[in-house]
């Protein structure tokens, strides 16, 4: 559990401790929200006081139903309204449609509780807390580890120091060390889910993916979510892990299903909700020349898309090297950016760019698995910026280490993990 600590985002849930706000922990189950809270917990100062209830347990459901019931339980556990700030941690959040109001009425007339809590649906979480907690709460999102993190975790300091000094590289072409390749080789093929990536042994690895998608399953699908048709809702992860990273037409979509387009893109919410994947949607300023509609749907862990496709071959094997790759690159940028927009670029006539990342600037993406360096891998992205006057963009691949000017324009070729380190 210790490990957890190195966690890029454990330094800001416990500074965020000492303040009065209500901190949210949201993400998949098994991410890692849980373990964080409780050495949160621990963190606390000798004598400080606090609970931690598990509403996942029907039984404690009761507690947060209503605030007279759930201060009850608080003094049960030694809180005084006069004493020292008790510290109420509430894992599961979500599975009491109430607690919403109930945490807004502490946080305004018990200046000295202070509620961290979790959740593994983001919509459950928003239509509870949205309204009823605006001002009072930070919402931190807790996603599989990335690439610097699974290192960590795995603990070879030969290979992070080999990945920390990638970006010193000066030749056009790299060539990765062998052992370096193997451990990214594992990332990319089982994913980033802590319990996954401390297992020994790649049968070990299955099983636990495994048991994470039945838990998935039980508590927010079946248990939770009341989804009607659940052959048709599997039938469409499976489909989608085939087709990620595609453009999603609903239509074609829902009738490959069996499904209404409604309930389809019910079930695709959901599983955004719930954090298995993430939609990004067209960027553009001309409707009749740009794409507007369809989305792009990624998984947000390799491993959990590689369990659909029942599929553990190592990357140089696989036909979907590529898609494997770009996944790689969207995951790592979502995990490592806060609040930057994420679209991709595609013409009627056929050009497209990856990867559009908001903000101040806007920097166009291109991801390659391996790069040439030539104007095929970069003619899309220079498209892109001649179209919106973007002077700079990005073409990231395993291997090219180069720039290249074209007039105005510059591109520059980098290893994806160059790149994403620098996020």
């Amino acid at each position: 559990m210790e490990i957890l600590k190195s966690r890029k985002i454990y330094p800001k849930l416990k500074q965020n401790l000492e303040n009065r706000k209500i901190l949210i922990l949201t993400g998949s189950r098994q991410v890692g929200k849980t373990t964080l809270m409780k050495m949160l917990r621990e963190e606390l100062s000798s004598g400080a006081k606090s609970v931690f209830v598990d509403m996942d347990i029907v039984s404690n459901r009761e507690f947060g139903e209503s605030l007279a019931g759930f201060l009850d339980f608080l003094y049960l556990n030694g809180y005084e309204e006069k004493g020292n700030t008790f510290y109420c941690f509430v894992d599961e959040f979500q599975k009491v449609k109430s607690i919403g109001n109930v945490f807004k009425n502490l946080y305004d007339n018990y200046p000295n509780i202070k509620i961290i809590a979790s959740g593994s649906s983001s919509l459950s979480i928003k239509n509870n807390i949205k309204e009823s907690l605006a001002g009072r709460k930070f919402i931190f999102e807790i996603f599989p580890l990335d690439f610097e993190e699974f290192l960590i975790f795995k603990g070879g300091k030969d290979i992070k120091e080999i990945y920390e000094n990638i970006h010193k590289l000066k030749q056009p072409e790299i060539k990765m060390p062998a052992k370096f390749e193997r451990i990214l080789d594992e990332f990319l093929t089982f994913g980033g889910y802590p319990e996954v990536v401390l297992a020994d042994g790649t049968d070990n690895k299955k099983q636990i993916l495994k048991s994470i998608f039945d838990l998935y399953l039980e508590k927010d699908i079946i248990g939770f979510s009341k989804i009607e048709n659940f052959p048709a809702f599997k039938k469409l992860v499976e489909i989608l892990a085939v087709q990620n990273g595609q453009e999603t037409n609903y239509s074609s979509l829902s009738k490959e299903v069996g499904i209404h387009v409604k309930t389809l893109k019910n079930y695709i919410s959901l599983l955004e909700e719930t954090y298995l994947l993430k939609i990004i949607k067209p960027f553009y300023s001309n409707k009749k020349k740009e794409v507007v509609k369809s989305p792009k749907v990624y998984f947000l862990d390799n491993g959990v898309r590689n369990f659909f496709l029942k599929n553990y071959s190592s990357l140089e094997k696989r036909i979907d090297k590529g898609v494997i790759w770009e996944s790689y690159v969207f995951q790592e940028i979502i995990k490592n950016t806060e609040e930057l927009p994420i679209n991709f670029w595609r013409t009627k006539q056929g050009q497209e760019v990856d990867f559009i990342i908001g903000g101040q600037k806007i920097l166009p993406v291109e991801v390659k698995y391996k790069g040439t360096g030539k104007t095929r891998d970069f003619g899309n992205t220079l498209a892109f910026m001649r179209f919106y006057n973007i002077k700079k963009g990005i073409i990231l691949s395993k291997n090219m280490n180069k720039k290249v000017t074209v007039g105005e324009y510059e591109l520059t070729f980098t290893p994806a993990i160059n790149f994403v380190k620098k996020l």
